[in-house]
Order: C-alpha cells, then sequence, then structure tokens
C-alpha cells in the first residue's frame, strides 16, 4: 500500500503543531524529536504576547458585536463572549501545557515516529485523517463572507483583533486534529497485531503498544479534558444562538449551523476512535487468552476479570481515562448528546415564547 497520502498528512499535521508552538520541539533525521532552546524561547514569546493581547481580543471583538447590523439581546452578547474567552483561554492553555512538559512530549513523538516506521494506516483512515483537516480548513474559511462584507465598514482595530481571534481558535482545531491522528496510528498498529496468525503473536509489540498508549493518554489528558468540555459548551452556547437569530432575524445562520455541525463530527470522530481503540485492545486480549493464555482451571470470562489476567498474562488494559473524571467511549458520547437534547428542548420553550411574545 502506498504511504503517500497519510505521510503527507501526519507530517503536516506535525509542521503545524511546530509552526502554531504546539509542539516546541526540533526534529531532524538524526537526532529524532527533540528539545531544543531556540524552539522553547520562540514557543515562550509567542505565548506571553498571546496572553498580553488577549484582553485586546475580547474587548475589539465586544465591539465587533455592537457595530453589525444584527441586534443581539444583552443575553446573547454574554454567551458570545464567553464562548470566546473560553476558546481563547483553552488554546493559551494547551500551549502553555506543551511548553511546561516538552521533554515529556518529545519522547512520546519519539516513540510515534518509530511506530510510524512499522505501521501504514489503511485507505479508511487515511480518508478520515484527511475529512478531518479539511473539515478544520472549511471551519476557517466560513469566515471570509463575514470578513469580506465587514472590511470596508469596521475599523483595522475590530478586524485585526477579529483575525488573532481565529489564529487562536485555529490552535485548539489543530491540535484536536493532532490527536485524532494519534490515536489512529494507535489504531492501525492495534489492527495490524489482529492480522498476526499462529502462537508467535508478537507480545512485546502488544506490551510496547500499551505504554505508548498510557503515556499518549497521560500527557494529553488535560489538553483533551479542555478540548471536549469546550467544544460541548461552544455547541450548546451556539445552539442558543442559532434560536436567538431565528427568532429575531427569522432567518436561518448558515455559519452558526455549519459551525455546530462540523464542532459535533470532529468530537464524535475523537470519542469515536477512542472507543476503537479500547474495543480492538480488549479483543486482542481475548485472542491472547483463547491462543494459550488461559488456564484450563479458569473459563474465558473468569480469565478476563478483573484481577485474574494480572497473574496469569502479561497483558493490561487501555481506557482512555481522562483526569478522573470520564473516558472516551460510547457511554460518554451518549451521556453528551443526552444532556445536548435536554439542553436543545428548554432552549425550544424559551423560543416558542418569546415568538408569542
Amino acid at each position: 500500500m502506498p504511504r503517500f497520502p497519510h505521510v503527507c498528512g501526519l507530517c503536516l499535521l506535525f509542521r503545524l503543531w511546530q509552526l502554531l508552538s504546539l509542539a516546541p520541539v526540533a526534529c531532524n533525521a538524526k537526532q529524532g524529536v527533540r528539545c531544543s532552546r531556540l524552539m522553547t524561547l520562540n514557543a515562550l514569546i509567542k505565548w506571553l504576547i498571546l496572553v498580553a493581547i488577549s484582553p485586546f481580543i475580547l474587548l475589539q471583538s465586544a465591539a465587533l458585536y455592537k457595530a453589525t447590523n444584527v441586534k443581539h439581546s444583552s443575553l446573547f452578547n454574554y454567551i458570545a463572549l464567553g464562548t470566546m474567552a473560553g476558546d481563547i483561554g483553552i488554546s493559551l492553555t494547551l500551549l502553555a501545557s506543551h511548553l511546561w512538559q516538552r521533554q515529556q512530549l518529545a519522547h512520546l513523538l519519539n516513540q510515534f515516529v518509530r511506530l510510524h516506521r512499522t505501521t501504514r494506516l489503511s485507505w479508511p483512515a487515511t480518508l478520515m485523517l484527511w475529512t478531518k483537516l479539511l473539515l478544520s480548513l472549511y471551519e476557517v474559511l466560513c469566515n471570509i463572507p463575514f470578513l469580506q462584507d465587514s472590511a470596508k465598514r469596521l475599523p483595522w482595530p475590530q478586524l485585526m483583533g477579529y483575525g488573532i481571534e481565529l489564529y487562536v481558535q485555529h490552535v485548539s482545531s489543530v491540535y484536536a486534529n493532532g490527536i485524532f491522528a494519534g490515536m489512529l496510528l494507535l489504531l492501525s498498529n492495534l489492527n495490524e497485531l489482529e492480522e498476526k496468525e499462529g502462537q508467535s503473536l508478537p507480545l512485546k509489540r502488544e506490551r510496547h503498544w500499551l505504554r505508548i498508549s498510557s503515556k499518549f493518554s497521560n500527557t494529553f489528558q488535560l489538553g483533551i479534558f479542555l478540548l471536549v468540555i469546550g467544544n460541548f459548551i461552544n455547541i450548546l452556547a451556539n445552539m442558543y444562538a442559532y434560536m436567538s437569530y431565528f427568532v429575531s432575524q427569522h432567518g436561518v445562520p448558515l455559519t452558526i449551523s455549519n459551525y455546530c455541525i462540523i464542532v459535533a463530527v470532529q468530537l464524535y470522530a475523537l470519542v469515536m476512535v477512542a472507543h476503537l481503540c479500547q474495543v480492538r485492545h480488549a479483543r486482542l486480549c481475548r485472542r491472547y487468552l483463547q491462543l494459550g493464555y488461559t488456564p484450563d482451571n479458569l473459563s474465558l470470562e473468569q480469565a478476563m476479570g478483573p484481577t485474574i489476567p494480572l497473574l496469569m498474562s502479561p497483558l493490561g488494559s487501555v481506557k482512555f481515562t481522562i483526569l478522573g473524571l470520564f473516558t472516551l467511549d460510547n457511554a460518554f458520547w451518549l451521556f453528551l448528546v443526552s444532556y445536548a437534547l435536554n439542553f436543545i428542548v428548554i432552549i425550544l420553550q424559551f423560543t416558542l415564547e418569546n415568538m408569542k411574545r
């Protein structure tokens, strides 16, 4: 299978991480990924500049809403300003977190580089990766019509603040794409392990995969937590904005609806690939046990219990648990959907009351 498509996708994401200072590390063919004083200083200066101008971004964004022709309620303006502040805070936290743990990040990236040399993404995984990249690009391009319409009538400080805000928001989007690509690589490696036949299954590679996935979860658990919670709150806030615009203007805001769909699809893709990694690894463990690691006096269900495998098998279990609060799986996604549906019902009740008035 040719390696060209997904190699370009993974390399592109790594270069974007370096460009946005999400990966404040240097990389070359001989020494691999390593920490660099120049890259660290560049990331620190960029982070300090963004922290210093963040109040300016929020002030100009608030002035931007007042300058538009659409009259919004005060609650709408507060929600919009709060979501902007949240997006900026999440992006700055991600940059600071990677800057603080840059050595651990460099070590993890080196492990992924070695894993990538022996693992090839399937064409469905390649298609998913590029679809997510193109969705992020489309999310950025959706702001071009607004900039074209507002370029002539808005002052340059507001336009500059809006542009910087888009840049800061794109940091979290690129971060999510990198996390998604890393999980896809882990999933592809599991698929290759499953394809091995016979008694000589690569147990060492499975234990190595387990160590990498555990380190991956520990390194990025704060970022994944902020990403999931931030995207979910943004979806709920934009649902309210959608209903507010529909009631006041009697129209359908395509920009808001497109944003909600894109963010929901990206969030589901992240949860889905994490769930698939856990399901495939559990299935691989069952296969190992069936091929020779189950004692004669134990059934498969007893051997797959919470305590027995530690005594008779070198295999562990992987769980993408985030800060001990939740696990990325289908159950967590159903919880988010049910909460969002309850929120939609509440919004519809307020919308109908406002329409009657």
